[in-house]
């Protein structure tokens, strides 16, 4: 349910500041006001999913979010840097939410069936970008920010009455009682950084928050200036990438627990930089939405993929009793390269314009191409001797 809200409010932000001020700028700052916290707070909230109770962190969040939503009822949409406010202050809460939801889900599930978890988690939060994309851009078109605002709260009060319901499968180890925040997430930090397979995903995970931060910044103007679509319209893109999300998400359920996870990542990475170039590159020739739409769906699925193989990494690979702090790690360091590319995004698409948002498409094909190198590493490193793919000849 939460995560209804919060595409709905990824469409609609945006694009109510861009709509109030035509500034790429003003759109990057409002967008930075959600992008900070994970730098500034989501370390600490790491730490604290491993010293609390998890089950009790998320219902707890997601009640206080919904408390602070209510104040977009109140703000005038022309008053965009209340707004900004308002969304940095979410954001501080919601860290929470990531670093709890994602160590409590293999306490749920048998360990043999993990990656099928992981698949299915990816899942619901592709259903979440099928439904609230479109329900947000449809209730803004309808009734402005206070109804699409209206709907997040009500999501927020859902997933914590949900989760309140849940009962842990297994036990949950706890370590981190004493003192010592600092030098608790300094144990989380070297715990992941010694990990291999960590160690390798970490760059890559880099290197897309280089993309996401362009297109998080962008994705308004370049609908509005090469596609001449509104919130309702934009939204229903994002639900289009939905449509193939689920398909990748339900293929993965089965294909995780086959196939090398950082290879079918790396495959999935390059699949998708290719669509991404094609979906920002056709309107220079053809400025008609249905294409981005088709295009979109179509590459919702390489999306899913990457996003349950990278989720199954963690989970796999991050010590139980430090998972908390690995994931708030992991999505910080993203966070802050994420705010410096928003933040250029902004500078630059003011220059050049909004055609900048390619970065998004280089940054997937990079991923790709490191992505293979590191399962190759990783696998010889595990064989001990080079890897002959099928078709080569040995020496």
């Amino acid at each position: 349910m939460a995560w209804v809200g919060n595409y709905a409010l990824f469409v609609v932000l945006p694009i109510v500041v861009y709509q109030g001020t035509s500034s790429p700028v003003a759109t990057a700052i409002t967008v930075l006001g959600g992008a900070v916290p994970p730098v500034l707070v989501g370390q600490l909230a790491g730490v604290l999913a491993d010293r609390w109770d998890r089950r009790r962190v998320l219902v707890g969040a997601n009640a206080l979010l919904a408390v602070l939503t209510v104040g977009y009822l109140l703000i005038d949409a022309s008053a965009w840097g209340w707004l900004a406010v308002l969304t940095f202050v979410r954001s501080c809460v919601g860290q929470l939410v990531g670093p709890a939801e994602n160590a409590l889900l293999p306490d749920l599930a048998p360990v043999e069936r993990l990656e099928e978890v992981a698949a299915l988690n990816t899942l619901n939060n592709t259903l979440g970008r099928l439904v609230g994309p479109a329900l947000g851009g449809t209730l803004f078109a309808a009734g402005g920010l206070p109804a699409a605002a209206t709907l997040v709260v009500l999501c927020h009060l859902g997933a914590a009455v949900t989760v309140a319901a849940v009962t842990s499968g297994r036990s949950q180890s706890r370590t981190l009682n004493g003192p010592g925040l600092l030098r608790q997430w300094r144990e989380g930090a070297v715990l992941a950084w010694s990990e291999p397979v960590l160690r390798s995903l970490l760059p890559l995970m880099v290197v897309m928050a280089v993309g996401e931060g362009f297109v998080s910044a962008l994705l308004a103007p370049f609908a509005t200036d090469l596609l001449a679509a509104g919130a309702d319209a934009v939204g229903w893109i994002l639900s289009a990438q939905a449509v193939g999300g689920i398909v990748g998400a339900w293929w993965c359920t089965r294909a995780l627990s086959r196939s090398d996870p950082m290879r079918l990542l790396a495959l999935a990475a390059l699949s998708a930089g290719v669509l991404l170039a094609l979906i920002f590159g056709y309107p220079l020739l053809m400025p008609v939405l249905w294409p981005a739409v088709v295009l979109t769906a179509v590459a919702g699925a390489p999306f899913a993929v990457v996003a349950a193989a990278q989720g199954l990494l963690l989970q796999r690979h991050a010590a139980p009793a430090a998972r908390g702090r690995v994931f708030a790690l992991c999505w910080g360091l993203s966070s802050l390269v994420q705010i410096v590319a928003i933040g250029a995004a902004g500078v630059l698409a003011e220059q050049v314009g909004s055609m900048v948002i390619m970065v998004d498409a280089v940054a997937y094909v990079v991923v790709g191409a490191m992505g293979l190198a590191a399962a190759a590493r990783l696998r010889r490193a595990v064989t001990g001797r080079p890897i002959v793919e099928m078709g080569d000849t040995p020496d």
